[in-house]
């Protein structure tokens, strides 16, 4: 009897294991699921385009458009059906990433053609200098503007990607750093994990600006006393979206240097904010899109 309860009592505990192993392993699973970046109907397929325009991938009409400043709008040409997650753009290449494949075009969005299987995220152009991230199996690199790609070696478990741009690339797990353009792949030390988005400032001694999900928004110093390490800029009372400079997008309003903005972004969900130029251009979330000299003043621009 004895022997007998013991067996029982063993089975027992073993599907009681089993149990909570299976409830983490889909607990992890829901929750890079549910810190992934926004999804259907979400204008997050934003890029500057010349000029001070804004390329905007409309996922809903199937069309790329080009926003002028003034709020007016041309049809460049077709993009093909899906969820649209970013867009990339430098001269006459452009990246799509969509949730079932990378797209690629070579002549400003007139013709596209898919290269990568694989749900996409994250992407950067840079001349022919290409990246992309696909969620929970890499990072593509490609130096001929996207006819070839191989997958760069990024740290293990690391393929969460929420943002990129050439040599730092915002996922889960925190902050990384290329020093081969985009070949390999460290783990900058001293940020936290959900890094939502990383941006380029244009400046050396602070070379770019990102932001977690925690409401944090982070500089990373070439400069004594803080060469190379993170600085926390600011911490925000929303989860950091985008940012451009010191212009930040979070999922309560709009935010300039720590301060909230008011207008027609106060209290919205903001899901990209990109500086064309010299505009800012902000979309809300499965709302318009607006435009602004300094970040401070919205204006309607684009409402799809």
């Amino acid at each position: 009897m004895i022997y007998l309860h013991a067996v029982v009592y063993t089975a027992l505990g073993r599907a009681i294991a089993i149990g909570l192993a299976t409830a983490v392993a889909f607990g992890l699973i829901f929750l890079r699921e549910a810190t992934s970046p926004s999804g259907e109907g979400y204008w997050t397929a934003m890029a500057a385009a010349p000029n001070g325009a804004l390329y905007v991938a409309d996922e809903i009409h199937h069309e790329l458009r080009l926003v002028q400043p003034d709020g007016s709008h041309t049809r460049v040409g077709s993009v093909p059906a899906g969820i649209f997650r970013a867009l990339a753009a430098d001269g006459p290449n452009l990246l799509l990433a969509t949730e079932g494949k990378l797209w690629v075009s070579n002549d400003t969005g007139a013709t596209w053609r898919s290269v990568l299987p694989g749900r996409f995220t994250a992407a950067s152009v840079e001349g022919s200098h290409e990246l992309a991230g696909a969620w929970g199996l890499g990072l593509y690199v490609s130096n001929d503007a996207g006819a070839t790609w191989r997958m760069a070696d990024v740290p293990t478990g690391d393929t969460e990607f929420e943002s990129i741009v050439p040599d730092y690339a915002a996922t889960l797990l925190g902050l990384l750093r290329s020093p081969d353009r985009g070949l390999t792949w460290s783990r900058l030390p001293g940020l936290p994990d959900r890094m939502t988005t990383v941006s380029l400032t244009g400046s050396t001694n602070d070379p770019i600006r990102a932001g977690d999900w925690h409401g944090d928004v982070w500089a990373y110093q070439n400069t004594t006393p803080y060469n190379g390490f993170s600085v926390d800029l600011e911490k925000l009372p929303a989860a950091v979206l985008s940012v451009e400079k010191a212009v930040v997008a979070t999922t309560n309003g709009m935010y300039v240097n720590g301060r909230p903005v008011g207008g027609p972004l106060r209290g919205r969900e903001v899901t990209r904010v990109v500086l064309s130029g010299g505009s800012y251009y902000a979309a809300e979330a499965r709302g318009p899109i607006y435009i602004s000299d300094d970040g401070r003043s919205w204006r309607l621009v684009y409402q799809g």
